[in-house]
């Protein structure tokens, strides 16, 4: 786990914990407050209250668990490979150790709580800023092919052009792409607050577009109302993952 992932899940953690702290249940352990409230007198609106306070507070332990488990995961997986690199040396013509190359990995300039910017490495998935002659930058779904430097990197358009030929491929800098989480790490982001302004992916596109969090589902999708829309009141659910850190 690099160190940029470290700081992400401490900052995961701590806002995990600031949220909890927040949003208190220490009344509902405390023994006299049990003996003195009598739950069938409560009004509906109170219940519903209560229980959506317990039901955050279980939502963050069950992804404090998640995140947990993800950094022993990690660990485990850099003991074995401290312990495969320690046993696994080559040697040179002139019989002098040479340890095995890494891998070159990438990273995003934009850093966020809500989403890692780094390793991007060849295959992941990032949101590029790609910019037209005479018109306004838009981001665009693409992948990562070639990694040149930590900071340098070349993506490829996923999608074919008109004549169905393999999609066109840009250089770009760290400061023209937002890593996307992977897929198998999209159950350990946290959900964004209410209001929060956005690049999501519009659904059944490739293009990321302004918008403003209005809510999150169970499912953990976004409710999201998309800036410029015409119908002003219209709400679009997307996949948490497609939903990133508005750059700034």
């Amino acid at each position: 786990m690099a160190a940029g992932k470290w700081d992400v899940t401490t900052s995961l953690l701590q806002d995990i914990f600031n949220a909890n702290e927040n949003n208190g249940l220490d009344s509902i352990y405390n023994a006299s407050w049990l003996n003195t409230i009598n739950l069938n007198s409560m009004s509906k609106d109170e219940l519903n209250l209560l229980r959506e306070k317990i039901n955050i507070h279980k939502e963050n332990a069950e992804k404090s668990t998640r995140i947990l488990e993800n950094v022993i995961e990690n660990v485990t997986i850099l003991s074995n490979m401290n312990i495969s690199t320690s046993n696994n040396v080559t040697t040179d013509s002139n019989s002098s150790p040479i340890a095995k190359s890494k891998q070159k990995t990438g990273k995003s300039f934009y850093q966020s709580v809500y989403n890692a910017s780094e390793p991007v490495v060849v295959g992941s998935e990032v949101a590029f800023k790609l910019r037209h002659k005479g018109m306004d930058a838009e981001w665009i779904q693409c992948e990562c092919t070639k990694i040149i430097s930590e900071t340098k990197l070349e993506v490829r358009d996923p999608e074919p052009d008109e004549n169905n030929n393999p999609g066109q491929t840009y250089k770009a800098t760290w400061k023209e792409i937002i890593l996307l989480p992977p897929k198998e790490d999209a159950h350990n982001l946290i959900n964004y607050p209410y209001g929060t302004k956005v690049l999501a992916r519009y659904p059944e596109t490739t293009t990321f577009y302004p918008a403003e969090v209005i809510g999150t589902k169970r499912d953990g999708r976004c409710r999201l109302r998309f800036e410029g829309e015409e119908e002003i009141s219209k709400e679009t659910e997307v996949e948490r993952r497609l939903v990133l850190p508005f750059p700034r």
